[in-house]
């Protein structure tokens, strides 16, 4: 990471180390080309061990720039430690070329045991080259310590102080990069968490309209059958309720895959549409359906319409197949910011220590909880069955809460294959 860092930085500011090195090359080979104190052999010496240092840059920080490989920067300042004194011992002008030496050294290479020891090396060539044209006194001394110790102790500064900068923008690209990949990896599991609700919001709406809707004419059409040849009248009567399942099935999948309200409460309220369903299943099967209302209808989510419209429906096909009922009562009750409904029957009961698994009370309790509110059932066996279900009527402030456990309010609780 830190050397993906260290390339990132040099590319980013790939032409400003460019004019850098031209910047202080182009007016050094000026100025060594018009020292005329200097001989032209000597100067056509130092002219081309310029161009030699340019070149070897040009070469090298290619290396350093596409692949961030820093052995590439060592090579380049360990092969500089060859080329500079000879520099500086032909043109004394050439101790300039640290202004461009010093920022290099502190990008191409990250570690501060090598940058040390080079910038050693390269100040001590540059006094070298100072006390050697002018004698070694007090004077060349005193200036070779102003004029080497200080830019090198300004130099050790600025480095700590620029490496101090990239260290935090690499920590912040690490950052950037882990929160990236965690948006992404949470994006993802969002999608999946909104596929598989979805999944199974479409499961439960299937099961308690369609596949009751098929288990309904399927029982008209075996009882049809019974009678088509012992009594064709009651055969036919019962030829007519089949049809109208089948249309009213027809038309609950309609609504299904047009992702619209339930068709029984397509411009109804839950009352109205409760009232059909008796209706329905009074028809279908026989067993006499009571639904009555208490409280004041307040304004309800058209979620919590559905979800308790839902209930009430399995609740019938589970009565339907399981429970021998000859009376149901369905209740509907509003009481402050909250809505029940409550589903019996005097069938047959069960003991819930005997049954495990099913598909359709989980959900009910599914759909309760998911709007914040609780799903009780009641059974005793011989003495029928009651599904009661309480949301409030703000669920989505209850959602926003988290999910709330399953109250269970009875003392048994049945779980029956089917339901």
């Amino acid at each position: 990471m830190a050397v993906r860092s260290t390339l990132h930085l040099i590319n980013r500011h790939r032409l400003g180390w460019h004019v850098l090195i031209g910047a202080v090359a182009v007016p050094l080979a000026v100025a060594i080309a018009a020292d005329t104190h200097v001989p032209l052999g000597q100067r056509l010496l130092a002219l081309g061990t310029l161009a030699v240092i340019v070149a070897w840059y040009a070469l090298v920080s290619r290396q350093v720039m596409e692949d961030g490989n820093e052995r590439w920067g060592v090579v380049y300042f360990a092969a500089l430690a060859v080329a500079f004194p000879l520099l500086l011992a032909i043109a004394p002008l050439g101790g300039t070329l640290m202004f461009a030496l010093c920022p290099q050294l502190f990008v191409m290479v990250t570690r501060w045991r090598i940058r040390l020891p080079v910038l050693l090396v390269l100040y001590t060539e540059l006094a070298w080259a100072m006390l050697a044209r002018g004698g070694v006194s007090r004077y060349t001394l005193a200036m070779a310590g102003v004029t080497i110790l200080v830019p090198m102790i300004v130099t050790i500064l600025v480095g700590a102080y620029l490496t101090s900068i990239r260290e935090q923008n690499r920590k912040r690209a690490v950052l950037i990069e882990e929160l990236t990949t965690t948006r992404t990896a949470l994006a993802r599991a969002g999608h999946e968490a909104g596929v598989h609700a979805e999944r199974e919001r479409l499961a439960a709406e299937i099961h308690d309209t369609l596949a009751q809707g098929f288990t309904s004419v399927l029982m008209l059409a075996q009882a049809a059958r019974t009678n088509l040849l012992r009594d064709p009248t009651a055969a036919d009567g019962q030829l007519d309720i089949l049809e109208k399942t089948a249309r009213e099935n027809l038309a609950e999948a309609r609504s299904l895959i047009a992702a619209l309200a339930p068709v029984d409460l397509t411009g109804r309220g839950l009352p109205d549409a409760l009232d059909r369903l008796a209706a329905r299943h009074t028809r279908d099967t026989g067993t006499r359906v009571e639904v009555s209302v208490l409280g004041g209808r307040p304004g309800a989510p058209t979620g919590t319409d559905i979800a308790l419209l839902r209930t009430a429906q399995e609740a019938l096909a589970n009565i339907g197949k399981h429970t021998d009922a000859t009376t149901v009562r369905i209740e509907l009750r509003h009481a402050r910011d909250l809505m029940t409904l409550a589903v019996t029957d005097d069938g047959q009961g069960f003991d819930p220590a005997t049954v495990r698994g099913g598909y359709g009370l989980s959900g009910i309790r599914a759909r309760a909880t998911g709007l914040g509110g609780t799903c009780t059932v009641l059974s005793v066996p011989g003495e029928g069955t009651t599904v009661r279900v309480e949301v409030p009527l703000a669920p989505a402030e209850q959602a926003a809460r988290g999910p709330q456990p399953v109250a269970d309010l009875s003392t048994t609780e049945r779980t029956e294959p089917g339901r």
